[in-house]
């Protein structure tokens, strides 16, 4: 049996409001339940795009990601309670085997994240800054004039995930509070936003700065395909920040999300087909036949 090699494929690029290809369940994980209340806009965003949302409080005892079978119950996790030192009877360890099972992850940093949240985060081959940490500038500061706010507008030149209003010259930076981050140097992990070369790390008491180049963000996809954002700042995603003026952040928020949750930059293939070259459907193929075979990737 020998495939032709006049085979069609059907290529379209996924659009924004694609639905995910893993499933609409989000576990989302906040240090208290009225705590959701400021993230709201970037929540609601999820909703509007066909998630199901389960949000918990950190101290929840129940909050876990897989059942007493050992079946996920999500497909994503949003972990928003980086400081909390339980969330539920999640672990570094459940996550990344919840990783490991196909499950995608967007966890969040702060100067206060906890051990565990650090300790995940090197699983993907990010460094979070030492504890008690954050960045800093005070020559770019925002409009608010606090230099603990941030303003980033290096992206990454990366189509896949970001969209072309943040990938323009006049891009809108966003607005950052949190720690810095230092990414491996490994194929699979993608700085997407990096701090601008003003900003610096510093503890609490502006002493003792790092000078190192650091990161705001990045993206890790893994070999079975899972994709993890590691995002120094859970500011970032809340409403004082997404609705500041001039701000990136529900642009570059809705990227990455819709990255992460696989609703872009994934192939489907769907449509499969397959018959002789003569157009004949046997019910077996005999070796030294000629075949044709079809799918459509989207």
């Amino acid at each position: 049996m020998r495939l032709t090699r006049w085979i069609w494929i059907g290529l379209c690029v996924a659009g924004a409001s694609a639905r995910s290809a893993t499933g609409r369940r989000v576990l989302v994980v906040v240090p208290t339940p009225g705590a959701a209340s400021d993230y709201s806009d970037f929540l609601d965003s999820l909703k509007a795009r066909g998630f199901e949302l389960a949000v918990r409080g950190a101290a929840n005892a129940s909050v876990a990601l897989h059942g007493g079978d050992g079946a996920r119950m999500y497909d994503h996790a949003v972990l928003l309670a980086p400081a909390a030192k339980r969330l539920g009877s999640l672990n570094a360890q459940s996550l990344v085997r919840f990783v490991d099972d196909g499950g995608n992850l967007l966890v969040t940093a702060s100067s206060d994240a906890s051990p565990m949240v650090r300790t995940l985060a090197t699983q993907f081959g990010v460094t979070v800054e030492k504890r008690g940490s954050r960045m800093v500038d005070h020559v770019g500061a925002s409009a608010s004039g606090d230099a603990g706010t941030v303003v980033s507008a290096r992206y990454a030149h990366v189509p896949a995930i970001l969209s072309q209003k943040l990938l323009a010259s006049d891009a809108p930076p966003v607005h950052f509070e949190g720690v810095g981050l230092r990414a491996a140097d490994i194929p699979l992990l993608v700085p997407v936003l990096s701090a601008p070369r003003t900003a610096y790390s510093a503890p609490a008491d502006d002493t003792a700065v790092s000078e190192a180049a650091l990161d705001l963000v990045s993206v890790f996809q893994t070999r079975n395909n899972a994709r993890v954002v590691v995002s120094g700042s859970t500011a970032l995603f809340s409403d004082r920040l997404m609705r500041a003026d001039g701000a990136g952040n529900p642009q570059f928020a809705a990227d990455i999300s819709q990255w992460v949750l696989q609703e872009k930059s994934v192939l489907r293939a769907s449509s499969l087909r397959h018959s002789l070259a003569t157009g004949e459907r046997p019910d077996h193929y005999r070796v030294g036949s000629d075949v044709v075979f079809e799918l459509d990737l989207a």
